[in-house]
């Protein structure tokens, strides 16, 4: 079975910009498809929250076609490409966020003019028909590895609030966008519940709540996993590797300057102590105390 790779605010849409987050803590379609297939998977990063923070405007490719952020997304792609192989996942699905300047693969939020006064950008006509930065940079890498891949970007009605699902290359209708999205995944749409997903669709309905944990946790343990999800958390899932390298340190630094990115909004940190972990989670442990950040975090314990 094809691992899925996922654009982080799929499993934690407390990283989303304010103003643009429609589930409270996870895109409840995708994670309802990958629990029920048992399929694996593995969380990005986000590159915007670690770059710009959580209080960020809502930009455009441009703002983001820049070298400070390109090597950043280089550096994740690397360190992930580099634990991908660790894995032995050489076949995989890639999921990014319709229309996102740095997630988007079919359309992207592009205007050359942006910048200066803060304004808003006209979704329905200010898109081109091309990738963002990150998965740009993703697909780059990720060729040089020899991945054998496909990518996919989740609608935009699928993922934001309404004002802003525009788009031409995407389905015009909810229902229409899960079916596309369960073809991609080769899920039979049948088994999902439509109508349980209009009572939790909200505008910008971010709890500000998040669990860190290492992925065996998912893994040996899912249901462990949804009962945080069912309170209302989002996922930080901090994938597995033995083999410590200075190119896989980066992802644990990523990783650590973006949970600290949502503790200086107010956001609450759930840090889980689970055995067995990996050497990687046990380094993003050792970051975490290293920069202070672990009094700031409830940690709970599970063997």
């Amino acid at each position: 079975m094809e691992t899925i790779i996922l654009g982080h605010c799929i499993l934690n849409v407390n990283s989303r910009a304010p103003g643009i987050a429609r589930w409270r803590n996870v895109v409840k379609p995708v994670w309802d498809i990958v629990k029920s297939k048992q399929a694996g998977f593995l969380q990005l990063p986000c590159p915007e929250a670690v770059y710009l923070g959580l209080r960020r405007w809502w930009f455009v490719k441009e703002q983001y076609d820049n070298s400070l952020f390109r090597e950043l997304c280089r550096r994740i792609a690397v360190g992930m490409s580099e634990i991908l192989e660790e894995n032995n996942i050489g076949k995989f699905k890639l999921i990014g966020l319709g229309i996102s300047p740095s997630c988007g693969y079919r359309e992207t939020q592009s205007d050359p003019s942006w910048g200066g006064r803060p304004r808003e950008v006209d979704v329905k006509n200010n898109l081109k028909p091309e990738p963002g930065i990150f998965i740009e940079i993703l697909d780059e890498t990720f060729r040089k590895y020899g991945f054998d891949y496909e990518i996919y970007d989740l609608p935009p009605l699928v993922i934001y609030p309404e004002e802003r699902t525009g788009g031409r290359m995407y389905p015009r209708d909810f229902e229409s966008c899960i079916r596309e999205l369960c073809v991609f995944l080769e899920y039979d749409y049948r088994q999902l519940h439509l109508n349980e997903y209009g009572e939790l669709v909200y505008s910008d309905s971010r709890w500000g709540r998040i669990l860190v944990a290492p992925i065996e946790a998912a893994i040996k343990n899912r249901s462990l996993i949804e009962k945080y999800v069912e309170e209302g958390y989002g996922l930080i899932l901090i994938p597995s590797s033995e083999i410590l390298t200075a190119e896989k340190e980066i992802i644990v630094d990523v990783y650590v300057k973006q949970i600290e990115n949502h503790l200086d909004v107010g956001h609450e940190i759930l840090l889980m102590m689970y055995e067995p972990s990996s050497n990687l989670y046990k380094k993003t442990l050792e970051f975490l105390k290293e920069n202070g950040l672990v009094e700031r975090i409830t940690v709970v314990t599970y063997v």
